[in-house]
């Protein structure tokens, strides 16, 4: 068992859920412990507290690194949510479901922005469902109004990077800022690929290194949707293309793209259109 954890007098059964990369994730009890060997722990500490998150508890620094100790969310990620989906058979119950969770979760970043704050690094696990509320996690490379600890930003998970975000990424080497733009690239980016079980980026190469993957990001190849999905549902495949869109001005805001997803579902039970 980790010594913090009885620093901290955390009570209930510790399980080391994640150790990698310099960051170690613990689940005690009902508290979710995050320790990493730099500012990134604390750094999310700063982004929750500011923002008045219900699951945050407390942070604070660890020999040279920090901590971050929240409520544990029990709840459902964006991938396993839409996995019935992708392999289930077009019903409208599935497409309901499908569009009802891809709008909680265009809302919920709608709310971040609308705090001032951008999230830097959205991917499918990072939108889960808990219930009845959606909660954008892993919030360690937010950007916002109220100051937190700087870092060098260099983007997040290639396969959910914005296009502009690559391009800045394998042009330069300075801190990239985090925009509303990208994150609903990144959003769309992310139920594209747990729907599909592909990412939307038709790479030269799907096993090239990371700079190889965002060169193809930054020049817009990109997979025709009719290819690789399961089964056809324009109404999603529409707000997903509008939230891919290669220019940044393109795109709807999470707001107006919650709002199409929402026009889509009937308001009286009846089927979804195809």
């Amino acid at each position: 068992m980790h010594p913090l954890i009885t620093e901290l007098g955390l009570d209930g059964e510790a399980k080391l859920l994640h150790e990698r990369r310099g960051t170690t994730f613990y689940k005690v009890g009902d508290t979710a412990l995050k320790i990493t060997d730099g500012l990134m722990a604390g750094r999310e500490g700063e982004v929750l507290a500011a923002l008045g998150a219900d699951h945050y508890r407390a942070h604070g620094p660890y020999g040279d690194g920090t901590w971050l100790a929240m409520r544990w969310i029990d709840g459902t990620s964006l991938w396993d949510a839409l996995e019935p989906a992708h392999r289930g058979d077009d019903t409208p119950a599935t497409r309901r479901a499908v569009l009802t969770a891809a709008a909680e979760a265009a809302e919920a970043l709608a709310d971040l922005h609308a705090a001032g704050w951008t999230h830097g690094d959205l991917q499918p696990d990072h939108v889960v469902f808990e219930d009845g509320a959606v909660r954008i996690i892993d919030l360690a490379c937010a950007q916002g109004p109220v100051p937190v600890p700087f870092y060098v930003h260099r983007g997040g998970l290639a396969h959910t990077t914005a296009p502009e975000t690559a391009a800045l990424i394998t042009g330069t080497t300075e801190h990239i800022s985090t925009t509303p733009e990208a994150d609903v690239w990144s959003l769309a980016a992310s139920l594209f690929w747990s729907w599909t079980r592909t990412p939307p980026t038709d790479y030269r190469d799907p096993q090239a290194r990371r700079p190889d993957l965002l060169a193809d990001i930054a020049s817009g190849r990109s997979h025709d949707v009719a290819a690789v999905r399961p089964w056809p549902f324009p109404a999603f495949e529409d707000a997903l293309l509008a939230g891919l869109a290669h220019d940044a001005g393109q795109r709807p805001s999470a707001r107006a793209l919650a709002r199409v997803l929402r026009s889509a579902l009937p308001g009286d039970g009846t089927d979804v259109p195809r």
